[in-house]
């Protein structure tokens, strides 16, 4: 039985200081010349915008790794990624009459081209949902089988949850009967947006940290 390659570790310290410095100097620059606070949590505001560039960057080294290894096993962890990145900047409305994942885009009057287009994407998204469901999560599911790199990606999907729970509060909880004051629905509207950035700081970490002598989240060699 050959005995696994010894795998390279990485010390996760200086990539998460040198991610959250872009973020606090960003954030800093922003609160100089922002005339408003609300300026920050806007929707195309340096919060969301810093999320999608932390997303689209680990989306991008995902697919450099990919590249440099001659290995496309882990594409769904580029696509996911991508998407989720440009999903933050709202491209996936940009180019077609609805959203690419809207029902009105395939139901309604779209062009033909607009459709396939989005039926391409849209179908290469539930793959890569299907593949990492079925290829990653489900071995993750094992607590045994975690990483410490396991850490952060566990950590932002539960900020991702609780970000989305936060995305209109007082929309979700109007058909309960329950009233939320304006107070308290903009301060939930911008914790979201905070939340989102933690979260996609997490993953950047992991990617950076994810050793190139092995594949992030692989399992483990068989003998």
């Amino acid at each position: 039985m050959k005995s696994p390659a010894p795998v390279r570790r990485r010390n996760a310290g200086p990539p998460l200081a040198i991610i959250c410095l872009i973020a606090l100097l960003a954030l800093l620059l922003q609160l100089t010349v922002a005339d408003d606070i609300a300026e920050i949590f806007d929707e195309s505001g340096p919060i969301e915008r810093l999320s999608a560039i932390f997303l689209l960057a680990a989306g991008i080294w995902v697919g450099w790794r990919m590249i440099r290894r001659g290995d496309a096993s882990h594409w769904h962890f580029a696509v996911l990624l991508l998407a989720a990145g440009l999903r933050e900047l709202d491209w996936d409305k940009a180019f077609t009459q609805s959203g690419v994942l809207s029902l009105r885009l395939y139901s309604g009057d779209a062009p033909m081209v607009q459709k396939i287009a989005g039926a391409v994407i849209l179908l290469a998204l539930i793959a890569a949902g299907l593949r990492l469901l079925r290829r990653d999560l489900r071995v993750r599911l094992r607590l045994t089988a975690w990483q410490g790199r396991d850490l952060p990606v566990a950590g932002a999907i539960c900020l991702f949850v609780v970000a989305k729970t936060l995305d209109g509060l007082a929309r979700k909880l109007a058909p309960w009967g329950i009233e939320v004051s304006q107070q308290v629905s903009t301060i939930s509207g911008r914790a979201e947006e905070a939340i989102e950035l933690l979260a996609a700081i997490l993953i950047l970490q992991a990617v950076a940290v994810a050793s190139p002598d092995r594949r992030p989240w692989s399992r483990k060699p068989r003998c």
